[in-house]
């Protein structure tokens, strides 16, 4: 198309669309479009963008921003048609498009319009009919993916003009963020396009190219210092293909004074192209969420998504990505449902992996695209569907009858209501129930296979595959698999909390109790025992004390202080003898733990080791519930002046635990972040994923 200049242009991209629940962080402007903005802008055309999106960056486990979650329609779902859903907006009105429209001082001669996806024509097109009713004689001009894929599709939407392809020059622009006053989000972009041919994507249609790394920096300095953005997205379909030039970025992000920022990645970084060396750089470099693709396990699946790695490198990533020290709560790792022929066993063997490494399991529905290779293998099924219904949480390829179930099974993956997997089985059908069950029996060995393979093929994953079959079928034939709903055996929980502030301010003190009370329902035969160091009124330890259990002197009678010491020690020493299990949960103080509950160590590990001679405690399973106001990876010391300090909670920890001969190796489960209120309920969140996860595992053991 002819790009116009000396005109008046209303520029918009369309924001997504769901039913339900939303699936990521879709509010952020497109990068893409402030640079087709900027271009516009240098032709000599006066633009003014007009921002539909809701700048909402929290996924589904946070509510939309009151008036940025609109109702929109009923389209058909299933592959059937039958039954319908209400398809929601996520972003501004059509009255706020109304009103902007109106607004403009310079009545527009065109209306450009942007959008991604193929399923959302008809969005551009309720855009275009308004347009056209304010002013009868503009030019309707559509583009974006949605044209891209499927030329035709611009006269539907009620396009005038349409553009098919890129525009170099816009690309190579930087991109014009004059259109808002304020912005708590910085954009960037690093590449565009992708050398995969994966089944159920078009970005390949884009011949890759990367941009300036130094230019990059350069407009997110002058944006961060004008704008001053907790964090910087990017949304780059394979920011990994270039692997030496994101090492670069990040490098000089960690140095380039912007040090009140943090980066997420929107999309996937490409497990078999990332390494430790990589890892750490993204640790130094303050990089909050990225996202982790592990499509399937499955080997015919993995063969028809045609990903040139398989879930072997995926799981090696989870283990590097834990070890390196990136932030797991806030690492989204992707998988695919909605297909006819769905492998539910292969899908709780990924759900299990994820849940392992502490990272946040986020399955996607299957969305459909014209001219992708699954479009074309399920036309059978789509029998000629309007582009409009095969958004993925229509669940285009599925019966009626399994839409439910599928509804089901994202509760129970994801809703932020999910008390324990155990409690919420009966979100699934009994084939589900029993397919996850198994997994739970195979889950550590395919993790251990995955990270013991010597190379990433589809024929080790094969072998894998075969391995896990053969060790389920000859456990099944001996009988030894475990059935499910076994009661559990009677266990005492000890549980300590160590945080002085009332339970309506302290999210430890919050996690606890979510903890003890997701475990006796799991286990109704366990009996918890509260320890509340500060209202136990716990001195420090004086010199009376020292000489008696230092030095053996004793007295005649010891004070009062003294005694209350002993008889303390000795309650806590027979409660740690008693205890099956041992829960602590504790704030950061100092970068450290209260000293309350070092006080409550010390008193302990003396009194066992100098007047009890060495008879330390026995192992036993210890899990630790920590918050903190930021984020600080285990050992993390860096040149950074956001980080300059090592924290030493879990190292501390892990000493004491080790030294009393409780456990070597704790188990943590971490709030963090806990300084920006609006990340609060995401964090809590998160640790009660962590927690069902491990209740469901080992409360019955």
């Amino acid at each position: 198309m002819n790009i116009p200049s000396g005109k008046n242009i209303a520029i918009l991209s369309t924001p997504p669309t769901f039913t339900g629940e939303r699936l990521c962080p879709l509010g952020l402007v497109p990068v893409g479009i402030l640079k087709l903005v900027a271009y516009l802008k240098r032709r000599g055309n006066h633009v003014e963008y007009i921002n539909m999106h809701s700048g909402d960056v929290q996924d589904r486990s946070s509510p939309a921003p009151a008036g940025e979650s609109n109702a929109w329609k009923e389209k058909p779902m299933g592959s059937g048609g039958a039954r319908k859903a209400l398809m929601r907006i996520h972003g501004r009105s059509f009255e706020h498009f109304e009103r902007r429209l109106k607004g403009l001082e310079r009545k527009p001669h065109e209306v450009w319009i942007s959008c991604a996806f193929t399923f959302d024509y008809d969005l551009v097109r309720e855009y275009a009919d308004i347009a056209r009713r304010l002013l009868p004689s503009v030019k309707i001009v559509a583009g974006g993916d949605f044209v891209r894929v499927a030329p035709g599709i611009a006269v539907a939407a009620g396009a005038d003009e349409y553009c098919a392809e890129r525009i170099p020059e816009a690309d190579e622009c930087e991109p014009d963020f004059s259109s808002q006053k304020k912005w708590e989000y910085g954009l960037f972009q690093l590449q565009l396009g992708c050398v995969n041919k994966c089944s159920f994507c078009h970005v390949s249609k884009d011949r890759p190219r990367k941009f300036d790394v130094d230019g990059v920096l350069g407009y997110m300095k002058r944006f961060y210092d004008k704008y001053q953005p907790t964090s910087f997205w990017n949304w780059d379909p394979n920011v990994t293909l270039y692997p030496r030039q994101l090492g670069e970025f990040l490098d000089k992000f960690a140095a380039g004074g912007m040090d009140g920022a943090t980066i997420s990645f929107g999309k996937g970084l490409q497990p078999n192209l990332v390494n430790e060396a990589l890892l750490k750089k993204m640790v130094r470099a303050r990089v909050f969420s990225a996202t982790l693709p592990m499509e399937s396990a499955n080997y015919e699946a993995v063969k028809r998504l045609n990903k040139p790695y398989t879930i072997i490198s995926s799981i090696k990533l989870l283990e590097l990505a834990a070890r390196s020290g990136l932030q797991m709560s806030e690492c989204r790792c992707t998988s695919l449902l909605g297909y006819p022929d769905d492998d539910l066993a292969s899908f709780f063997r990924i759900y299990l992996s994820i849940l392992k490494f502490k990272a946040v399991p986020s399955p996607f529905p299957v969305y459909l695209f014209p001219g992708s290779p699954d479009y074309e293998k399920y036309r059978g099924v789509l029998k000629n569907r309007d582009y409009g219904c095969l958004h993925g949480q229509l669940w285009p390829l599925l019966p009626e009858g399994e839409i439910d179930n599928y509804l089901n099974l994202f509760k129970f993956i994801e809703l932020t209501t999910l008390k324990s997997v155990k409690d919420n089985l009966h979100l699934l059908p009994p084939d589900m129930k029993s397919k996850l069950l198994r997994e739970f029996e195979n889950s550590d060995r395919f993790v251990e296979l995955c990270l013991n393979a010597k190379k990433d093929t589809l024929e080790e994953f094969r072998r894998i595959e075969k391995e896990i079959a053969v060790k389920r079928t000859k456990k099944t034939a001996a009988g030894k698999t475990e059935k499910a709903g076994k009661p559990g055996k009677a266990k005492n929980v000890l549980y300590v909390v160590a945080n002085p502030a009332p339970e309506r301010r302290s999210v430890s003190r919050q996690m606890g109790k979510y903890f003890t009370e997701a475990y006796v329902r799991t286990n109704p035969r366990a009996r918890v025992t509260v320890v509340d160091l500060c209202a136990e009124g716990l001195p420090f330890i004086n010199r009376e004390y020292v000489e008696l259990v230092y030095y053996g002197e004793k007295k005649e009678k010891l004070s009062a202080e003294t005694e209350k010491l002993v008889e303390l020690v000795e309650k806590y020493i027979v409660q740690l003898r008693e205890a099956d299990e041992v829960v602590i949960a504790a704030p950061m103080y100092t970068l450290s733990i209260p000293a309350i509950l070092k006080a409550y160590f010390e008193l302990i590990a003396s009194r066992l080791y100098y007047f009890y001679g060495k008879k330390m405690l026995s192992l036993k399973p210890v899990v630790c519930l920590l918050t903190r106001d930021g984020f600080y990876p285990p050992g993390l010391a860096v040149a950074d002046p956001r980080f300059p300090y090592m924290n030493v909670q879990e190292t501390l920890l892990t000493a004491a635990l080790g030294f009393l001969g409780l456990s070597r190796s704790p188990r943590f489960i971490i709030a963090g972040g806990l300084d920006r209120k609006e990340y609060i309920p995401r964090a809590i969140v998160m640790a009660r994923r962590e927690i069902d996860a491990y209740v469901a595992v080992n409360a019955r053991k």
